[in-house]
């Protein structure tokens, strides 16, 4: 958390003046050489975004910068993740299936961050079906003042040499242009800093089963 706020600092300020000198530049309007300028320094502006993204993705890796925890109602919140995810599944052709006990189950929760370690797993889960299509189901049941929380694809599952590392920062088994290998730590960073629990539950070549286990009432 103490590296991703010092660097948060120089990056603002590399955006900030790569934004005013292309504002500057396109005052001038000299074409040859303000086409060449504006082009790299949008490039620095671009990257300079991209690694403001992974600064965010550390702090909530770190339990930082976590907004006030109160009662939200768990099921909405899955729906609006699966609702933001939608052009997402019809894309990929991938039928989504929810099974659920109840019409509303309140839990105390940060419900945006929930919300956004959701739509991460439904994104990994889709991505793992390669646009083959096929089946995505989230199942959630209640048990001893727990609710738990299923998210099961038919995608390629997860190999034996990769499982102990993903909810590791920076690992990933993506190409580095598509990923910055913080996606599950960032869902792992969230559940934890919830007194939660995830797991892979079940990988194969079949697919994978995420299990998430949030505790209903309790006192941060």
């Amino acid at each position: 958390a103490t590296v991703a706020h010092e660097l948060n600092n120089p990056l603002e300020g590399i955006l900030t003046y790569s934004k005013l000198i292309i504002k500057k530049l396109k005052e001038r309007n000299e074409d040859e050489i303000n086409s060449k300028a504006i082009e790299f320094l949008n490039l620095i502006a671009d990257e300079a975004s991209r690694c403001g993204k992974i600064v965010k993705d550390l702090l909530l890796f770190s339990h930082r910068d976590m907004e006030q925890f109160r009662k939200f109602d768990l099921i909405e919140t899955i729906d609006k993740s699966i609702m933001l995810i939608k052009h997402h599944l019809e894309i990929n052709n991938v039928k989504l299936i929810k099974e659920y006990p109840v019409e509303s189950l309140e839990v105390y929760c940060n419900s945006q961050k929930i919300q956004q370690a959701m739509i991460s797993l439904l994104i990994n889960a889709i991505e793992s079906m390669h646009n083959k299509g096929g089946e995505i189901k989230i199942n959630l049941k209640v048990e001893n003042a727990n609710a738990i929380l299923r998210i099961k694809d038919q995608g390629d599952g997860i190999s034996q040499k990769d499982l102990p590392y993903i909810f590791e920062p920076f690992y990933t088994t993506k190409d580095a242009m598509k990923g910055t290998g913080l996606g599950l730590s960032v869902v792992y960073g969230i559940i934890k800093v919830h007194n939660g629990k995830i797991e892979v539950e079940e990988t194969s070549e079949k697919g994978t089963t995420f299990k998430i286990i949030l505790t209903i009432n309790q006192n941060n």
